[in-house]
């Protein structure tokens, strides 16, 4: 296979992390790459009793490979770790935070420009993609209600050909056999020159429980605006966290600077009144690696306030 050929198989296949990845190898049919990202910001919640405190929001590193097999067939790998705090606790007004390192993706598969990506192991499922808007910390509301958007036990399979695309995933269990769940989702997307659309469905069952999911989004672009729009409905495990919700976000760029913002509205039965969550932001690009931001947040929920976020951002 032409090295041309592999590397615009991987940069498909790892979509999320290929605008930034560092090819270290590539002879005779095998490609690897390098790929991290680190994000540092000082924030506050919109809860009223959220501390204020430097937060480690990202830190991921990995690794990810190709090795040609044949013309249009190539296998696949994936590893990366992240570290970032994740417990948060607050005694007598002192912040401690304890960051913790963890396999964040481990898998492996089989990937054909002509006939997709099969991938299984450690990684993200099709409702890891579910969401509009260009936040960095705060970002709206949507109707996904099963609750799980990556496993050690996952299968997933994608296919993009330009004007339309498709990814179907399922997860078995979280962690051990004696979890008792599954989950199931899909994708299915069409682009029409400026406007991408995208209907996801999905179905998670959790011991004698279930829940659906289904959500469409639609985003155009136009010259240095982005506009989207998403609407969902939910049946969740219970009655009381079926739901519906609808939102709208932009984004416009001028120069290094972008200004975004979003607004969702989010009815859940068993809840007493809807929500609306929104968002604003403006963030500098150095580069296409190097981004500093700032952005406001918050919700119409008692005992909320306006909650703040200003960072930077490293890839590589």
């Amino acid at each position: 296979m032409k090295k041309t050929i592999l590397a615009t198989m991987l940069t498909s296949l790892f979509a999320a992390t290929a605008a930034h990845s560092a090819t270290v190898y590539e002879a005779d049919g095998v490609t690897l790459d390098v790929f991290g990202d680190i994000e540092v910001q000082a924030a506050k919640g919109t809860g009223d009793d959220d501390p204020k405190m430097i937060n480690l929001d990202d830190a991921d590193f990995g690794i990810q490979a190709g090795y040609a097999l044949t013309e249009d067939l190539s296998a696949v790998g994936k590893i990366s770790v992240t570290g970032e705090d994740e417990d948060i606790d607050e005694v007598d007004g002192d912040v401690t935070t304890t960051p913790e390192v963890n396999l964040d993706e481990a898998f492996v598969g089989l990937s054909s420009a002509q006939w997709g990506t099969l991938t299984v192991g450690q990684q993200y499922m099709i409702s890891d993609d579910i969401g509009i808007g260009n936040d960095y910390a705060f970002g709206i509301a949507n109707s996904y209600a099963g609750g799980y958007y990556d496993g050690r036990q996952v299968l997933k399979y994608s296919l993009d050909k330009g004007n339309y695309y498709f990814g179907l995933s399922y997860l078995l269990n979280t962690d051990s056999p004696s979890d008792n769940v599954e989950s199931i989702d899909a994708k299915l997307g069409v682009r029409l020159d400026a406007l991408d659309l995208t209907a996801y469905l999905g179905k998670t069952d959790v011991a004698d429980q279930s829940s659906t999911t289904v959500i469409l989004e639609a985003r155009y672009t136009i010259d240095n605006l982005a506009l989207e729009a998403a609407v969902g409905s939910a049946d969740g495990y219970s009655s009381d966290e079926d739901n519906t919700s609808f939102g709208v976000a932009a984004a416009y760029t001028v120069d290094k600077v972008t200004y975004s913002g979003g607004y969702s509205i989010f009815d859940q039965d068993g809840a007493d009144d809807k929500v609306n969550n929104y968002f604003v932001n403006a963030a500098y690009a150095f580069n296409s690696n190097v981004t500093v931001y700032a952005e406001l947040g918050g919700d119409d929920t008692d005992d909320s306030e306006l909650g703040y976020a200003a960072g930077m951002a490293v890839t590589f």
